[in-house]
């Protein structure tokens, strides 16, 4: 007999949670779970998502709990519980205060199902990767970290503004950590219809994409009073749905590095393929001189924030 995937949403009470249920819906992937210390939140989300199921063609499966025994037999579980940034605000400053949340969200975790594939989306995210690696124990395949996938999706929106192009025929991609300052847009292999991107903007224009892809996070926060939460539910669908699906897509996400880019025992964004096994691959490719250095200046930040982090376990 054929077994419908299992997803839980931790957090799904939140503007993060409830785009990722929405998506996920949509798309039919899987039952949901919507685990929420605010329960009556979390359902009454997924009620006003089912009644307009009818109308957007889908019908979701959900089922929302504040109870975390609710996690058992997940394929997938998402994390996106935690502070949001507000105005003025670094996401390294939320590293005391989320990491808690997430090591208590990860022990129950490793005590419902040890076997799931654990998507971390709380921010300091690659801080907050690092915690969840050490909580739980899990291999580096089966942690894995949304980051890049918002990221470059900005970066190609970008693009595609300033060069009133369509987005579908931009390739490019952000490495490296995530955060306004030491987030990695990688200019050298960026293309659009299989045009470097280097032959159809300006270097100004260029200066000017890879700045606004930077500040776009904390641009959002601005102007709406916190963290996005639409384009980073697409992100983690799109995760998620290569994974269920087995699709094997590559994409830019958060994962331990073991020696790849001369980096040891750090989270960073990087290239990995995504199926049934999680991050099942870390890719690496040539990089610029301008962009190793960055890459670089993101590792010895992230060091930082890392012992923040660990201080709080």
């Amino acid at each position: 007999m054929f077994k419908r995937p299992k997803v839980s949403v931790v957090g799904a009470g939140g503007n993060v949670g409830a785009a990722v249920v929405q998506w996920c819906a949509q798309k039919e992937l899987a039952d949901l779970y919507l685990i929420d210390l605010k329960m009556d939140v979390a359902e009454g989300k997924a009620i006003d998502l089912v009644q307009g199921g009818a109308v957007g063609g889908f019908c979701p499966k959900f089922l929302a709990s504040d109870d975390y025994s609710q996690l058992k037999d997940s394929d997938v579980v998402v994390v996106t519980a935690g502070v949001p940034r507000k105005p003025g605000q670094t996401r390294e400053e939320l590293v005391s205060i989320n990491a808690g949340i997430v090591k208590s969200i990860c022990e129950e975790v490793v005590k419902y199902c040890p076997q799931t594939i654990l998507i971390i989306v709380s921010n300091p995210l690659d801080a907050m990767l690092t915690v969840a690696q050490k909580v739980t124990g899990f291999p580096r395949e089966r942690v894995i970290g949304m980051s890049g996938v918002l990221d470059s999706s900005r970066f190609r929106s970008n693009i595609s503004k300033a060069l009133g192009v369509h987005s579908k025929d931009i390739n490019a991609i952000v490495i490296g950590a995530h955060t306004d300052k030491d987030m990695v847009p990688i200019v050298s292999t960026a293309t659009v219809g299989g045009i470097p991107l280097t032959q159809l903007a300006t270097s100004e224009q260029i200066a000017d994409i890879v700045q606004k892809t930077k500040n776009g996070g904390a641009d959002l926060t601005k102007l709406i009073g916190t963290s996005a939460w639409v384009a980073p539910g697409f992100g983690v669908t799109a995760m998620v749905e290569s994974i269920l699906l087995n699709q094997g897509r590559i994409l830019p996400c958060s994962v331990e590095l073991k020696g790849e880019y001369g980096i040891q025992d750090a989270c960073l964004c990087v290239p990995v393929k995504l199926t049934h096994k999680g991050a099942e691959k870390v890719y690496e490719f040539k990089l610029s001189e301008t962009e190793t250095a960055a890459l670089e200046a993101a590792y010895k930040a992230y060091l930082d924030v890392k012992k923040i982090a660990l201080a709080c376990l």
